[in-house]
């Protein structure tokens, strides 16, 4: 007599129903790569963790002979204009900080590399990440994903600039292969420390294995992205030998949007919308829209999201959320000059690029608060939420709308409570001695 499990089996439609409830009691399976990321160059979707940490670069270093001075390599996640944002952005302005101080460079990227990408970067030529001679400036893309095994040229005279959790644990190994293979002590290597990595992950390998790239026994310089972010490292008893900290500043292709004379702003909301991105807390973000159209507001205004395509999200009362993707930064600076509000989140200690950028192109901006971190203190423009609930957020979107219908050039007129972000100089000061740190001995 066949048993129930044998029963279903044999049934489709049984097996459908079953696998419904299942679904229905512990949540559905995450869905696969899609044909055209895999196309894309990205890693295959891992296996419920069979195949080990996804993240990890799994790359093995290759003995390259001695070549004419030393090498600066740049370790970033990607190059593809339509993947980076204002981190990306960063770290290649500390790389070109560096880059006098180094006869040759080299950027090291774990998707492949567009040919936007590439003109955007001068002088630079692609090259595999195998060869031991390659250009004094060099671009070269590591292949991920199951069946690959990737090999990168190290020489004796390499030094290393990681910008992520995931390049960084790269890092301190081919810095213990290097001292392993070349002989001495494992040379320190610079991390770009732009946010709280650990915090991208719920309790996991993940999460420990980015934790202890702080505080790993390969010796490190750590360059911190703003001092909330340092100050919050040492609250979670992260203790970095000698840090460097700088202060965001706004990307200098939108400065000429701060001397423009102000334009007819229009009843526009300007979302910073990435829904696959955790720590911006895109759900919520709707939640409080809704919550706003709810309570009365909304009437004669739009709302356009911009960062990453998705598709339109119905807010209620007719009004819809209209995606524009992400933007070149021209367009991206048009459309801040003419819009009226803002409201960008960020569940991390970084004070986060665009409410940042919204208030400082007149916008009236709504975002909030992180354990020390308040941006209302940083700008006259800028209400943090009372509270990380979708009514807080509406009532503060309410609040900045009907200021907005008061006086539509109030928020031109509002000053920066701090000069920090659009302040002139160097925004490294640091640079020759990092430079230094880097490439003693050598």
């Amino acid at each position: 007599m066949p048993t129930i499990r044998q029963t279903v089996r044999r049934s489709g439609r049984l097996t459908a129903l079953a696998r419904g409830l299942r679904d229905a009691i512990r949540g559905a399976p995450a869905p696969g790569p899609t044909s055209a990321s895999r196309s894309a160059g990205a890693a295959a979707a891992p296996r419920d963790g069979l195949d080990g940490v996804a993240e990890l670069h799994r790359v093995a270093p290759k003995r390259a002979a001695v070549a004419a001075g030393p090498r600066l390599n740049l370790l970033v996640p990607t190059l593809s204009p339509a993947r980076a944002f204002g981190g990306t952005r960063t770290a290649l302005d500390l790389f070109e900080a560096l880059a006098p101080r180094f006869p040759r460079l080299r950027i090291v990227a774990f998707q492949p590399i567009p040919e936007a990408a590439l003109a955007n970067l001068d002088g630079f030529e692609l090259a595999n990440p195998g060869d031991e001679g390659t250009p004094d400036r060099a671009a070269v893309a590591v292949p991920r994903g199951p069946g690959t095994e990737p090999r990168l040229a190290v020489g004796p005279d390499d030094v290393f600039l990681a910008t992520f959790w995931t390049t960084a644990e790269l890092a301190a190994r081919l810095v213990s292969w290097q001292a392993t293979t070349f002989g001495g002590e494992p040379r320190p290597f610079a991390y770009l420390v732009q946010d709280f990595e650990p915090g991208f992950y719920p309790w996991s390998a993940q999460s420990e294995l980015a934790r202890a790239t702080y505080t790993g026994d390969v010796p490190l310089i750590a360059v911190i992205n703003s001092g909330l972010l340092a100050d919050y490292l040492v609250g979670q008893g992260i203790s970095l030998d000698d840090p460097l900290t700088f202060e965001p500043r706004i990307d200098a292709r939108l400065r000429p949007f701060l001397a423009e004379p102000p334009r007819e702003r229009v009843r526009r909301i300007v979302v910073y919308g990435r829904p696959e991105t955790p720590r911006n807390a895109f759900p919520l973000l709707v939640d409080g829209l809704r919550s706003w159209v709810a309570g009365g507001g909304g009437g004669g205004w739009e709302v356009v999201s911009a960062g990453r395509s998705h598709p339109p999200v119905d807010l209620g009362r007719g009004l819809r959320m209209r995606s524009v993707g992400k933007l070149e930064i021209e367009a991206y600076g048009s459309l801040l000059r003419e819009s009226a509000l803002g409201v960008s989140l960020m569940v991390s200690p970084h004070p986060s690029y665009p409410p940042l950028d919204m208030a400082h192109l007149g916008l009236r901006v709504v975002t909030n608060a992180f354990g020390p971190k308040d941006l209302s203190s940083w700008h006259e423009n800028i209400v943090s939420a009372a509270a990380m609930t979708a009514g807080a957020i509406a009532d503060a979107i309410a609040r900045q709308s009907a200021a907005f219908e008061a006086d539509p050039a109030a928020g031109d007129r509002a000053r920066p409570l701090r000069p920090d972000y659009v302040a002139d100089g160097p925004i490294f000061p640091f640079a020759d001695t990092l430079a230094e740190r880097l490439g003693a001995g050598l």
